[in-house]
Order: C-alpha cells, then structure tokens, then sequence
C-alpha cells in the first residue's frame, strides 16, 4: 500500500510539473493561429511583389485603423520572457513609459524593412497592454540582443515587417535602460 502511495504522489507532482511548464510556455508563446479581418488580409497581404506590399503599409502609416494596439491602453506590463519566472518579475510601466513605447512601436521611422526571421522564445522581453477592463488588448515580442526585431499581435503597417532601425535600437536601448533603472 505504501509503494502505490509514493508512485501516485510521484505520479501527481510529475503532472503537476508538466501542468506548470506547459501553462508558462503557451504564456509566453503562440500555440494558436492568428484571425487576420479578410479586410486586412485584402489590404495589406494580397500583392504579388514585396514591392506592393511595402506600398500598402506606407499608404496606412498613422492610420488609426491600425496603429497599435487598436485601442485604449490603461496598463503596460513588461516580462522577462524567462522560463517559468516571467509572470513573477513583471512589473508594471508608468504612464510616461508605457506612452513612449507606445509612441516608439507606432513610429515607422523606428523599423526597416528588413528580413525578420527569429522565433519568439528568443526575445528578452514581452509588453502586454490592457484596457481599463483588464482585458489583454495587445503583445509585443522583442528581440534585441543581436536580433532587432519585434513581432506583435495586433499587426500593425508602422512596424513595417518588425525589424527594428538603427534608430529604433537606440530608442529601444534607451527606453529598456531607463525602464530597467526604475
């Protein structure tokens, strides 16, 4: 009777382990597709050159349509995208900072157009906006140690293709150090 006590109390923490694990990676990744508005699809993805593209999103900087995260933000939290400790160490930004990344992540002059192959588990940082509901209204992905690039849910043209600029970096840097300092 012993034996079948310490294999089930083995047996539960080893789900419970696979339970957490699980949970913080779906937390800190994408395990889901993406609903892209057949508007949005039709305005910024059914081209056949890079060209066209890249025209598409020059002609909606500063859209309100689109400028990121499509609605009001009451709070920016900020997550060391690190292995199960993420969601302890966030912390929450001040308005000022929370307004600057704003304002840097709807800036094109911050992005290139550059190529952006990375994968999410290797940015440093994840920012999540929420609306005076508490409800998640936007993500951002970065990626800068070596990388340069963002990726953010909702899509938005001012980020061009999410590669940041050497502008952008330094802004990013900047940004990231006084936020880091706080």
């Amino acid at each position: 009777m012993k034996l079948i006590k310490k294999i089930l109390f083995v047996v539960l923490v080893a789900i419970g382990i696979g339970v957490l694990v699980a949970m913080d990676i779906a937390d800190r990744d994408i395990f889901y597709s993406r609903h892209i508005p057949e508007e949005e699809l039709k305005e910024f993805h059914f081209y056949k050159t890079i060209d066209e593209v890249q025209k598409a999103y020059e002609r909606n900087y500063g859209n309100p349509q689109y400028t990121f995260p499509r609605g009001n933000v009451e709070k920016v939290k900020i997550y060391k995208n690190q292995f199960l400790t993420s969601r302890i160490t966030s912390r929450t930004l001040s308005n000022k900072d929370a307004k600057s990344i704003i304002d840097l992540l709807n800036n094109p002059d911050n992005f290139d157009w550059g190529e952006t192959t990375w994968k999410l588990n290797e940015s440093e940082y994840i920012l999540r906006f929420f609306d005076n509901q508490e409800n998640e209204i936007g993500t951002v992905w970065l990626c800068v140690e070596g990388c340069g690039m963002t990726e953010s849910i909702p899509f938005s043209p001012n980020r061009k293709f999410g590669g940041l600029s050497n502008t952008g970096r330094i802004n990013l840097d900047n940004l990231l150090k006084r936020i880091n300092e706080n």
